[in-house]
């Protein structure tokens, strides 16, 4: 017999809930067991209810949703957050790999979240903690998670000197030499870092600005690494990473 995966909806608002219900009802293998409004609310469901999975909106009554499950003693459930565009969350998701619905969204994206939540061969457990750590970490101590063909490894941002692409593929330099393939665009990478102190410098290159050791004058000019590497700028990048430099 197919496995009835049981859902509960964390979500302030009515419309949203609704909406949420008429696409998981194409859906035979989820049931809506429950649904929330707070966090208070949320609680209850949760403890009662025994869901596997759990789509919930950043931004409830009475607090976010990261103050629930900090206060939880294990989560034992898959998590599908809903946030909006504007919400500080964003890039936390991004950096810990867990999975996110941006408001508005479109049956298209819905789908894919659902393709993904039952292609899963293990929970996301690891992801979620990792998540909720960063949320409490000062910026020097935030980890990235990077998938791997076993899982995730999960990396301290301060340890990547610098990510070079190839296409739909970025590898992550580290300081003690590792490198790590992922399956990633440069441009998602850069998306995930930018607030950490990397810059974009070329096409192909994101450079942590933490391990700049030295600037070398030319048409673009070329970036000195901590790790010995050389690593060239662009024409056109050339006078915003020169005016990012001298105000890091």
């Amino acid at each position: 017999m197919k496995k009835i995966f049981r859902v509960i909806i964390i979500e302030d608002e009515q419309k949203s809930r609704e909406y949420l219900k008429n696409l998981l009802a194409v859906y035979p293998e989820f049931e809506v067991v429950g649904e929330a409004g707070n966090l208070q609310e949320a609680d209850q469901r949760c403890h009662a209810l025994n869901p596997d999975l759990v789509f919930c909106d950043v931004m409830l009554p009475g607090g976010t949703i990261f103050d629930w499950l900090l206060s939880l003693p294990k989560i034992e459930f898959e998590l599908i957050f809903i946030t909006s565009f504007q919400d500080f969350a964003i890039q936390a998701f991004r950096l810990a790999a867990v999975d996110y619905l941006l408001k508005p969204f479109d049956p298209k994206d819905f789908r894919a979240a659902m393709d993904r939540f039952l292609s899963k061969k293990g929970n996301q457990n690891r992801q979620i903690e990792q998540l909720l750590q960063n949320l409490q970490l000062p910026k020097d101590k935030v980890k990235v998670a990077l998938p791997t063909l076993h899982g995730y490894l999960f990396i301290e941002i301060r340890e990547v000197v610098r990510c070079e692409s190839d296409n739909t593929y970025t590898t992550f330099f580290l300081k003690d030499k590792r490198k790590i393939l992922v399956s990633k665009t440069l441009k998602d990478v850069e998306g995930m870092l930018e607030n950490y102190g990397f810059f974009r410098v070329h096409n192909s290159h994101l450079i942590n600005l933490d391990e700049v050791t030295e600037y070398l004058k030319g048409e673009g000019g070329q970036v000195k690494l901590s790790d010995g590497s050389v690593v060239d700028v662009s024409r056109r990048r050339k006078e915003e990473f020169l005016e990012k430099v001298r105000s890091w």
